[in-house]
């Protein structure tokens, strides 16, 4: 798949988008679809959606403006030789383990930079607003298309396909449905849940950044493993102006969040029937989808790892059935030592 993106760019990236879109989508579909025709549904749907995005798009995006602006000016201040006075613990800290005054400096003024480059990237994306749109347009359309003609397409090649190749076939297209659809739904729940939850904790607290800080987490959370850390440590760092009081229980209450509702009780629900990846694996595959493809690298990381550690499962497990004298059962576990010495001891004493 990362080879296709590679191959037709753009135009394989808007099918892609559209496609996933549908995936999420679809069981909101299937739903109305009881008491309603298809394409009833699909718009009741959309029109749902659109004004959902609409209202959160204008409560959130002015927020986060607003917060993104005040965050400048706020690290600006903090950096000045005044606000330095007010950190002066956490600097003495970070000098401890071998950071510096003039590298914290460094660092701020890089991160302002970066800030105010977001500020005048944004403008060519309010000048083209009419492409933005056309581009939105499209992605819809591809997504109607998938979720009213997707089905059939996928039953055409459930039953018409050959029947030497109808089995692989089916396999391929249920282990794509588990490893991205269900993979993509569960992500997008559970990233809601920790951009919601951090966000209104952090507002309850009286944080000045907490829509921000909310988009972030909701943001990176679909950076496995990297993107919750980076999220939370980001609210614990927002935090500690307001006391270290402030900042420990902010840690505590994203600390319980991610690893224990998020971690230890949703991802096993959620995911109990999608990608099972070992984390090495999850890091490798979202590092080289970052380097070849960006940021759509990313986030089609995990899926497409899944997806084919579970073809080579599948056919390592058809090749042991076809070929079973190349498997020699396993020999027997071995005596315990304790159990021979026994043994031994016995077989001396009656001889």
């Amino acid at each position: 798949m990362l080879f296709v993106i590679w191959l037709f760019g753009e135009s394989f990236t808007l099918v892609l988008i559209g496609g996933l879109l549908a995936y999420i989508i679809y069981p909101f579909v299937l739903f109305f679809q009881r008491v309603m025709p298809r394409p009833l549904a699909v718009i009741i749907v959309y029109f749902v959606l659109l004004i959902a995005l609409s209202g959160l798009v204008y409560l959130v995006g002015v927020s986060f403006v607003q917060q993104l602006a005040a965050l400048v000016t706020f690290v600006t201040q903090l950096l000045s030789p005044e606000g330095q006075q007010h950190i002066r613990p956490f600097l003495d800290a970070l000098q401890k383990i071998g950071i510096s005054k003039e590298q914290f400096t460094g660092f701020g003024d890089q991160f302002i930079a970066q800030i105010k480059g977001v500020f005048i990237s944004a403008l060519p994306f309010v000048g083209g607003i009419f492409s933005w749109i056309i581009l939105v347009i499209t992605i819809a359309t591809l997504s109607v298309y998938f979720i009213l003609d997707g089905a059939r397409v996928i039953n055409w090649l459930r039953v018409r396909t050959p029947l030497k190749y109808r089995d692989t076939i089916g396999f391929l297209l249920s282990t794509a449905d588990r490893a991205a659809g269900g993979y993509f739904r569960g992500l997008l729940i559970l990233a809601i849940v920790a951009g919601v939850g951090a966000g209104v904790f952090l507002q309850l607290v009286g944080n000045p950044f907490s829509v921000l800080l909310g988009v972030l987490s909701f943001a990176l959370f679909f950076i496995p493993i990297i993107g919750g850390f980076v999220s939370g440590l980001l609210c614990i760092l927002f935090a500690l102006p307001q006391g270290w009081e402030t900042a420990l229980i902010v840690g505590i209450y994203i600390i319980t969040l991610q690893v224990v509702i998020l971690g230890l009780i949703l991802e096993p629900r959620i995911f109990n029937r999608t990608v099972g990846v070992h984390p090495i694996l999850v890091l490798f595959a979202i590092f080289a989808g970052l380097e070849r493809f960006g940021i759509l690298g990313v986030l089609l990381a995990v899926p497409v790892t899944g997806l084919v550690q579970e073809i080579l499962i599948a056919y390592w497990k058809r090749y042991q059935t076809r070929h079973p004298d190349q498997f020699q059962p396993q020999a027997p576990p071995t005596a315990q030592p304790e159990r021979v010495a026994e043994q031994l001891t016995n077989t001396v004493s009656e001889n």
